[in-house]
């Protein structure tokens, strides 16, 4: 009898345990379960900023039209392009919110100074004709801010007394960028906005202080290609993982400067330009402090014989 009573014990326990455990595989498959399932609600989006103020943007879902106020950490531009990808959206608002996971550069479409938040406000001296020109509009922090949750209006006020500058004021910011990717120990906001305002005005027709690149003279054009070298090889020695959070167009910046500064070389060289002098200097500032070779040169895509025997014309005599 006690042999019975001892084995339908042992059997209970059994019973216990297997249950028992099958009950914690059923938790930790339950959690399994919830992690993945709160890994899909992980929203990704395309957007375009519409308003940047005080760490905050609106940005407006390029598929959807939908308009999300957002945190972020770096500072953006109205009409910039960037990929989010959100966590913890809430959608019961008519502007949603949600906690960025990971956000990214596509395109800087705005000139610097149509969008800058805070600036110069005194006007200078422009040398440059602007009577053909329609003048673009400034925000300014005093009338652009971020509305609330539920807000309902998302307009910006703009201010049109917009300052007048001068090629060298363009120069000046080129430098201003170079001093502080120079110093700064971190990837600061204000290097990765320049960066990003300077290749998009040397390649992609954008603006800074009003100008394009192609409206500059022959001796600013040296000068700004000179400091934008200087910008993209410091990036790539101090932080060359920045890079990697950006589109491709902002990728091997340092051939298209190279093969931009060697082709305006060329052609004022050839003309006997007061301007040559100085240029085949920055030719000498190539292979002293960035180390470009002619191998390099060659290796550039794209080049036709007629170019690059133009180019080393210039080279070889720096």
């Amino acid at each position: 009898m006690n042999n019975i009573i001892n084995n339908n014990n042992i059997e209970k326990k059994q019973i216990f345990y297997i249950a028992t455990i099958a009950l914690l595989l059923l938790i930790i498959i339950g959690l399994l379960f919830y992690i993945n399932l709160s890994k899909d609600k992980s929203t990704t989006i395309t957007a375009t900023v519409k308003n940047y103020s005080d760490g905050y943007i609106i940005a407006k879902d390029n598929n959807t039209k939908d308009k999300y106020l957002l945190e972020v950490e770096d500072e953006y531009y109205e009409n910039d392009i960037v990929k989010i990808t959100l966590d913890n959206v809430d959608d019961s608002k008519k502007i949603k919110t949600g906690k960025i996971k990971k956000i990214k550069l596509i395109e800087r479409k705005s000139d610097e100074e149509d969008i800058k938040i805070v600036e110069e406000n005194t006007p200078t001296t422009n040398t440059k004709d602007t009577s053909n020109q329609q003048e673009s509009t400034t925000p300014t922090t005093e009338n652009k801010s971020i509305p609330n949750n539920n807000s309902t209006n998302t307009n910006e006020t703009f201010n049109n007394n917009q300052p007048k500058y001068t090629e060298d004021d363009v120069v000046t910011y080129f430098n201003d960028t170079k001093n502080e990717t120079d110093s700064s120990p971190t990837i600061t906001s204000k290097i990765k906005t320049g960066f990003t305002t300077i290749v998009d005005f040397l390649f992609y027709g954008g603006k800074i202080k009003g100008y394009t690149f192609n409206e500059l003279s022959t001796s600013a054009k040296i000068k700004v290609l000179r400091a934008a070298l200087a910008i993209d090889s410091k990036i790539d020695s101090k932080f060359p993982d920045y890079k990697k959070t950006l589109s491709e167009k902002y990728q091997n910046v340092k051939s298209k400067i190279v093969s931009t500064y060697l082709t305006i070389t060329a052609d004022i060289c050839s003309k006997n330009e007061e301007t040559c002098k100085s240029a085949k200097e920055g030719l000498t500032d190539m292979k002293t402090n960035f180390k470009i070779t002619w191998s390099f040169i060659k290796d550039i895509s794209g080049i036709g014989l007629s170019k690059l025997k133009s180019w080393y014309e210039v080279w070889k005599e720096a």
